[in-house]
């Protein structure tokens, strides 16, 4: 039986098979081409790389395939070859859920602007305006990668306009009280180390996930960080389409980097070292801790110390903010978190709460 639309089909002798228009014979009839495979998901991107290799040998730069078929193509053959594998994650996730769904039966050449106008309308409808940029810069890509192969005109997508993102919105933070009980607490709590670390360093989740104990330089005191761990959806070709933890390298260049030590802090890690025999500093039965568990143990150590809610990627948002209030140059605080410039610093990492801003009300004011 095949999968709905396919042309992919299950064989009594176990084997999968897929269909695909090869061409037409002299009075029009269509010749299929054949593929095979012993699962679904190799004859499916088989099927994809065929297809697409017929169309360009055959259309002469007309391309006859949908928006749903050239995205396929797009990201098994050429962001799976050429990007790192959260991103070709993160690609997929974006294509399907919200890509395909709205203009996947459409033809890619006869795509217009006003297709990409109705899309935006309808996913903004969906998801928050952030996300809404985030998904039409993946859509962006692929029609930039169709465009240069001459399938469609730039006039498609370079003149659709997105709505403004404003979504500075306050995030999630603690008031000053209680972030010094969480301070207080987090140095307690047996799940408080990644907590710590945290604020100490503005590490991201994954980089602490990462860690272990040979990136400390005990000579320098420093802690470098050189490797994330992250769980992502795997291609079909390692995996089956199911998602694992990777060990990858930082996020960028500028993420691969050496983070002094205060020595308070070196003092604690040492200590810490001596309790814990995995290689990993945040350990799970003698293993990684992966980034969800973490996150799971950051929410056990907020609701034990009684204090709100708040995303763990926060800490960070701190770290950044105390920093710069203490003085410290922006530049410093843009090398340690591993930025490539200091205006994403000041523009993400770095907010005020109530009980500050009223304090600094009361410094101007008059009365």
């Amino acid at each position: 039986m095949s999968r709905k639309g396919e042309n992919i089909y299950h064989r009594k002798d176990g084997r999968w098979e897929g269909r695909y228009i090869k061409g037409r014979n002299p009075k029009g009839r269509i010749h299929y081409g054949y593929i095979y495979g012993h699962t679904y998901k190799e004859v499916k991107r088989k099927l994809i790389v065929e297809q697409q290799q017929t169309i360009d040998i055959n259309s002469l730069k007309q391309y006859k395939g949908t928006v749903r078929h050239w995205f396929s193509y797009w990201l098994e053959d050429i962001v799976n070859k050429e990007k790192k594998i959260t991103t070709y994650s993160s690609y997929k996730s974006k294509i399907e859920c919200h890509i395909i769904p709205v203009l996947g039966s459409l033809s890619l050449a006869k795509l217009t602007k006003n297709d990409i106008d109705n899309f935006i309308i309808t996913t903004k409808k969906k998801v928050a305006v952030s996300s809404l940029h985030s998904i039409f810069r993946v859509l962006i890509c692929g029609l930039n990668s169709a465009e240069k192969k001459g399938y469609i005109e730039d006039s498609v997508y370079k003149k659709c306009v997105l709505p403004k993102n404003n979504s500075k919105n306050k995030k999630k933070i603690l008031s000053q009280q209680d972030f010094h009980n969480l301070i207080i607490g987090a140095k307690k709590h047996k799940h408080g180390l990644a907590t710590i670390i945290a604020l100490e360093t503005g590490l991201r989740i994954g980089e602490i996930a990462g860690l272990k104990w040979e990136d400390i330089d005990e000579n320098n005191k420093t802690l470098k960080v050189r490797r994330t761990l992250q769980r992502v959806s795997i291609p079909d070709k390692f995996n089956n389409g199911k998602s694992m933890i990777v060990e990858l390298s930082p996020k960028t260049y500028s993420s691969i980097r050496e983070i002094p030590l205060s020595f308070s802090f070196y003092d604690l890690l040492i200590r810490e070292r001596k309790k814990n025999e995995s290689q990993f500093i945040i350990s799970n039965k003698g293993k990684f801790s992966e980034p969800r568990l973490i996150r799971r143990r950051f929410f056990g150590v907020l609701c034990d110390l009684g204090l709100p809610n708040i995303p763990f990627h926060s800490l960070r948002h701190m770290f950044a903010t105390r920093a710069l209030r203490c003085g410290v140059d922006i530049a410093i605080i843009s090398s340690i978190l591993g930025h490539s410039s200091t205006q994403m610093t000041l523009d993400v990492y770095t907010y005020s709460t109530i009980d500050e801003e009223r304090e600094a009300i009361q410094k101007i004011s008059f009365y």
